[in-house]
């Protein structure tokens, strides 16, 4: 009446064996262990543009964060029994429990199959992998070695089958165990099912389940259908929905999503399409593949590899040589013990970078269709769900290129970080070119879904979660960050209401500093908005209102601080001078100029904003060379400290010695402040004056260094040559008196 297949997900030799099991004995019903409720997703399994590895994806409409992977591949028996069954127009159906109740269940029990063994009744041993446990007895070092050896690399015959049933049976039934509860209740659904199947009429029914479960549905009258039900009675369940992506070999590799992954995806695939031929296919690749990385690999080398590999696993018993024999062989031959070429054929040859398509004609959610047609139009299609990373350069005055990058930053604001930009952030928007690092994740899907709950589209997604962002936030930084990246995104409708709640925090703000962080972030998108083609008017006003406001605030709050906090404020000052002077207007250059005056001439001002603060008057023509030379020879001589003279003077050369150089008088009072330091007041100042000269460019401080020799020099000069004369007529006429005066007289 029915006949069940334990076997091992994505397991090739399992699903070899299955398709001549069911081939032998044609079944009028499958059943395939996965949640019924993804049942919707089975009509494509044989669509002929659905190239594994894909997965189905299954999640909660109301919350598409909690969501779990079907991953399959060509090799796992699901997928080949699913394919069997819909050629040959067999009813097939999905029995596990269904991840609607799965979800609703999650965080209270521990999914991990476990099993106990026997030991003290206070202290039962707990094995959370019983194959794993197997492996172990036989001398393997994990159950995937060992169910490989044992079950997938041997041509076995469809009496396979009965031997898994018997040892997973011995498991259950002899060995004291714990079984974990979520597990009963999948095993109590999937009995449901099948009681189902049978009650319908199906005369021979195929059951395609984890070998662990077998034992639990072949035994069918062991369990009471009253039992089963009661378990499954009352169970909460959430709405979900399932649709098809892109998988691949790289996900496949580890143990992720719904049921355990596989260790050696490539080499799996391998071993289910050319399992005769096994070994030297592999060979041939990896010779291939190390002939185009540069190494020596010749066919020579291929045919001693494939010679190695087989008496290794003579050696080891092997029906045929496994991944370990095979690549101890690869790296013997090809690698002559390097484990780099090690670590390429494992990449490469064990794991792979095979990548999985969906078609389109797959139904997909509306922001998933829109994400794919800009993806299109923006001539990006050959980096979205590919396997490898690729670069991408954009010229911002093409409108495609243009395009593009309102796509990739709008996904960046929806959490979606498919392009990372390779260059610095500062400044970038008044850059025409970025460069992109694009690398596509299957999760990327899971955010997607996520994103569709603000729009139907990406563009409408990112203006109504950039706004509500906004809505939440009373940061005047975090507002004026959302403003930059409604720019970047290109979403225009959503500046309005974004500049209207920055004005708002900032009217409320007396926070002299988050202002001033602000304004040059707010001149950027004034300024810069033209080269991305966007209407930034709207922020005009708003820096028109900041400046007054930062610039009555600066001098107040740069009193009575610490160095470190003065150099904090030195970089804030020197951003915002930089982003007034790109406004280029008169009132507000004005505004800004006293308020730096004001900094400069406030004795409790830290010494180090107060020289930042009369250099970039100097720089603006606010004051000329004579006043500057007047403030830094009092700067200088009448600081009550010498560090404190010395970090004025390190706030006035910022960034550039030209000064020094094309003013002699400032570097003559600078000679004259340095000579005239005792020694101990030198020994404290000398580091301070590095850090200040260190800025400098190399040239610069080479000509510092020959002005400095250039005046010891002229020193010199000027003291041989000031040698005192003695004019022998008037020296004559002071004789008498100088007699007299030493009783010299004749």
């Amino acid at each position: 009446m029915f006949k069940v297949y334990g076997i091992r997900h994505h397991g090739p030799g399992s699903a070899r064996s299955l398709r001549k099991a069911l081939a032998h004995h044609p079944p009028d019903c499958i059943l395939i262990e996965a949640p019924q409720d993804t049942e919707g997703v089975l009509p494509y399994f044989n669509h002929p543009e659905l190239k594994p590895p894909v997965a189905v994806l299954v999640y909660n409409t109301k919350d598409p964060g909690q969501a779990a992977y079907l991953p399959f591949a060509r090799f796992s028996p699901e997928w080949q029994a699913a394919v069997f069954g819909l050629e040959r127009q067999i009813p097939v159906h999905f029995m596990d429990l269904p991840m609607a109740m799965q979800f609703a269940e999650e965080g209270e029990e521990s999914r991990q199959l476990s099993l106990g063994l026997p030991g003290p009744p206070e202290e039962a041993p707990e094995i959370k992998d019983p194959m794993g446990y197997m492996a172990q007895l036989a001398g393997y070092e994990d159950s995937e070695r060992w169910w490989e050896a044992t079950f997938e690399q041997p041509e076995h015959e469809a009496d396979v089958f009965a031997a898994i049933l018997q040892m997973n049976t011995a498991f259950r039934d002899e060995l004291q165990r714990r079984e974990n509860p979520h597990n009963l209740l999948r095993e109590a659904f999937m009995r449901k099912v099948l009681r189902k199947a049978i009650k319908e009429g199906y005369k021979n029914i195929a059951v395609v389940c984890g070998a662990w479960h077998s034992p639990a549905l072949h035994y069918l009258d062991r369990f009471k259908a009253k039992d089963d039900n009661a378990l499954l009675k009352g169970r909460k369940k959430v709405k979900t929905q399932a649709t098809w992506i892109p998988w691949t070999a790289e996900r496949l590799a580890f143990q992720s999503g719904y049921r355990a992954g596989v260790v050696s995806p490539a080499y799996y695939n391998l071993l289910f399409h050319q399992r005769e031929a096994l070994v030297q296919h592999w060979m041939a690749k990896a010779a291939g593949l190390l002939r185009a990385e540069g190494f020596d690999a010749s066919a020579a080398q291929a045919v001693d590899a494939t010679r190695l590999a087989y008496a290794l696993s003579s050696l080891s018993q092997q029906p045929l040589p496994g991944i370990a024999e095979m690549e101890a062989a690869a790296l013997s031959v090809f690698g002559h013990g390097q484990v780099e070429v090690l670590h390429l054929i494992r990449q490469k040859l064990v794991i792979g970078e095979e990548v999985g398509d969906v078609p389109d004609a797959i139904p997909q959610i509306p922001l998933q269709k829109d994400l794919e047609r800009r993806v299109k139009a923006a001539r990006l299609a050959r980096f979205y769900k590919a396997g490898e990373a690729g670069h991408k350069t954009l010229d911002l005055r093409k409108p495609t290129n243009l395009e593009a990058s309102y796509l990739l930053h709008q996904l960046r604001a929806l959490n979606i970080p498919w392009g990372s930009l390779l260059e610095e952030e500062t400044n970038r928007l008044g850059s025409f070119s970025e460069s992109w690092q694009l690398e596509w994740q299957p999760e990327y899907i899971i955010r997607l879904i996520q994103a569709g709950m603000w729009g139907n589209t990406v563009v409408g997604a990112v203006g109504q979660y950039l706004l509500k962002q906004a809505s939440e936030s009373r940061e005047l930084n975090e507002l004026v960050r959302l403003a930059q990246t409604a720019l970047l995104c290109g979403t225009i409708s959503t500046f309005p209401g974004l500049v209207g709640r920055i004005a708002e925090a900032s009217a409320l703000s007396k926070d002299t500093e988050a202002l001033m962080r602000a304004l040059p972030v707010l001149t950027d998108i004034q300024r810069y908005g033209d080269a991305r083609q966007t209407d930034t008017s709207a922020v005009a006003q708003l820096v028109n209102e900041l400046v007054p406001r930062i610039c009555i605030g600066l001098p107040g709050a740069l009193l009575h601080i610490e160095e470190e906090a003065a150099r904090q404020w030195q970089q804030l000052i020197l951003l915002n001078n930089n982003a007034i002077s790109l406004l280029d207007q008169e009132a507000l250059t004005e505004h800004w100029s006293e308020a730096l005056q004001q900094v400069a001439d406030a004795e409790p001002a830290h010494p180090l904003l107060q020289g930042l603060c009369t250099r970039i008057r100097y720089d603006k023509g606010g004051i000329g060379p004579g006043g500057a030379a007047t403030r830094m020879r009092y700067a200088l001589s009448y600081a009550p400290l010498a560090e404190d003279a010395a970090l004025w003077l390190e706030g006035f050369l910022y960034g550039s010695a030209l000064l020094l150089l094309h003013l002699p008088e400032l570097w003559d009072i600078l000679d004259e402040w340095v000579a005239d330091q005792e020694s101990h007041h030198f020994e404290a100042t000398l580091p301070l004056l590095r850090r200040a000269f260190a800025n400098f460019s190399p040239p610069e401080r080479e000509k510092l260094l020959a002005l400095a020799r250039t005046s010891q020099k002229a020193e010199g000069g000027a003291s041989a040559q000031q040698e005192p004369a003695i004019d022998q007529q008037r020296a004559k006429a002071v004789f008498p008196t100088l007699k007299l005066l030493l009783g010299l007289q004749d």
